[in-house]
């Protein structure tokens, strides 16, 4: 009995420890501010983090890594949703920094001004775009994260004034015997003496309404400073067509790229700490082109980008990956199932492929090695091991009458109860292996399709672990029973010869 104690003390430590690990990457404490994550979200977009399906590090991200990664809290869009202390339809957001924004399957960070950032797909990765333009059906506050409430507020480089828990727009405010003006964005025309000073009463509570100095310009607008602004920059190179007084899509285009050049926040809003460069004797100039090498850059970068989107790499995830690990499990490249993920064992696979088939080894899938791949020259792993019905090292077992071994030695019984127990180990290990199958995969932790109840998740997991734990006991009890019994009959047997 004592080696099934242990056998049995073995799987339960294991059972106990791969719990814990799946618990302890459900969620993780949630913190910062609503100001921190546009900042987080702004990082990602000017930086051009990729789409990474279950990433949420620094450089690699999805839609909900881009949250997690800054403020932990809940993994998954769902439970994000539900944990939130805060929420409500998408047409009544709130002027508010670091909103989480919400669609099913899919949450983005809504940075102020009515524009929204979210880590898209592998197409487009990070984006920047109005949250009209997405369909958004719900803001919500993340869980753990602070907002404010009332007070200056600096988001992104610029200032923002808090009254009742929303920025305020379109109006003055005396803080601190200095009047500030909040524009359309609630972004202020000044940078605040005193962070800590609060409004005059009579500020809030009068009744006429001030005309207030617009300070930031955007897509929509139109003017004298549109005009101006367009001259400006087309001064400076970035602009390239009419003047029209009209702040458009082009001009959006062209204020991007001059944001870029000037190492500011990208966003394509003239506010005051941008426009400042703009028109100072400082300002970057933007790299003179002609047209047609233009032309052929864009058309270079097409086809480059028509090259990636052929290319498998790892991070896939398509109905392509799968056929590629059938054809390479048909060559003996690989040993485990087909599962559509294109992970690290797939690429080390594709790597001896290229290898053994005298081709680069990259490790990912081009057009090449998709196409030697399928042929019918394709070379099969030559250190592949040849299957074999049955393997000469597995222990087998004949069980015969007692009767017809009265004779048998005492050597032969114990060899017999050593392959038992021999028996018994390796098949408790297959059953643990079998149980920690879905901890083992390429994809890793990131890669697991996330679950819209994780509480149902774990529930069958310690019921797969409940069974594999039964039925390993029912193993070792019946092979200790049949030890005993053979004991006893030997033990007769010998008694009979001294009768």
């Amino acid at each position: 009995m004592t080696r099934m104690k242990r056998i049995l003390t073995l799987i339960i430590v294991v059972a106990i420890l791969s719990t814990t690990a799946i618990i302890g990457t459900t969620t993780a404490s949630a913190s910062g501010s609503g100001a921190g994550l546009v900042s987080w979200a702004y990082r990602a977009y000017n930086e051009n983090w990729q789409y990474v399906w279950g990433g949420a590090s620094v450089g690699s991200v999805d839609c909900s890594g881009l949250i997690y990664s800054y403020a932990g809290g809940e993994r998954v869009t769902e439970p994000m949703l539900a944990a939130s202390p805060e929420s409500g339809s998408i047409d009544t957001i709130p002027r508010v920094h670091g909103l989480g924004l919400y669609q099913y399957g899919h949450v983005g960070v809504y940075v102020g001004g009515g524009m929204g950032i979210d880590a898209r797909d592998e197409a487009s990765d990070v984006c920047l775009e109005s949250i009209s333009n997405k369909s958004w059906t719900n803001w919500f506050k993340v869980a753990g994260v602070s907002y404010p409430t009332s007070g200056w507020q600096e988001v992104a480089g610029q200032y923002y004034y808090y009254e009742d828990g929303q920025y305020i727009v379109n109006t003055s405010r005396t803080i601190g015997g200095v009047t500030y003006s909040f524009g359309a964005d609630g972004a202020s025309d000044r940078t605040p003496n005193d962070t800590n000073a609060t409004a005059d009463n009579s500020n809030t509570t009068t009744t006429k309404k001030v005309k207030v100095k617009k300070t930031a310009w955007q897509i929509g607008d139109s003017g004298a400073a549109v005009t101006k602004l367009q001259k400006r920059l087309k001064a400076l190179g970035f602009y390239n067509d009419e003047i029209t007084g009209y702040f458009g899509e082009v001009t959006e285009k062209a204020y991007k790229e001059f944001q870029k050049a000037a190492g500011v926040v990208v966003d394509g809003i003239c506010g005051k700490t941008d426009r400042d460069i703009l028109y100072s004797s400082s300002a970057p100039i933007a790299q003179e082109e002609t047209t047609e090498p233009q032309e052929e850059k864009e058309e270079e970068k097409q086809e480059e980008e028509k090259e990636k989107e052929d290319v498998l790499s790892v991070g896939d995830y398509s109905d392509d990956v799968y056929s590629v690990q059938e054809r390479l499990i048909e060559l003996k490249y690989m040993e485990d199932d087909a599962t559509g993920y294109f992970g690290e064992l797939t690429q080390s696979a594709v790597k001896d492929f290229q290898d053994y088939n005298e081709m680069e080894t990259t490790g990912e899938v081009d057009k090449k090695t998709e196409t030697a791949l399928f042929s019918e020259d394709a070379v099969a792993n030559p250190e592949a091991k040849e299957e074999t019905e049955e393997p000469e090292d597995k222990v087998k077992f004949e069980f015969k009458d007692t009767e017809n071994t009265e004779n048998a030695s005492a050597d032969t019984d114990t060899n017999v109860e050593e392959a038992t127990s021999t028996t018994v180990v390796l098949e408790s290990n297959d059953m643990a292996s079998e149980a920690l199958a879905g901890l083992a995969t390429e994809s890793g932790f990131q890669a697991v399709t996330p679950q819209e109840d994780n509480g149902s998740g774990i529930i069958k997991w310690l019921l797969i672990v409940i069974a594999v734990m039964g039925g390993v006991f029912v193993v070792v009890l019946v092979n200790e029973k049949k030890k005993s019994r053979r004991r006893r009959k030997h033990a007769m047997q010998r008694s009979r010869r001294y009768w």
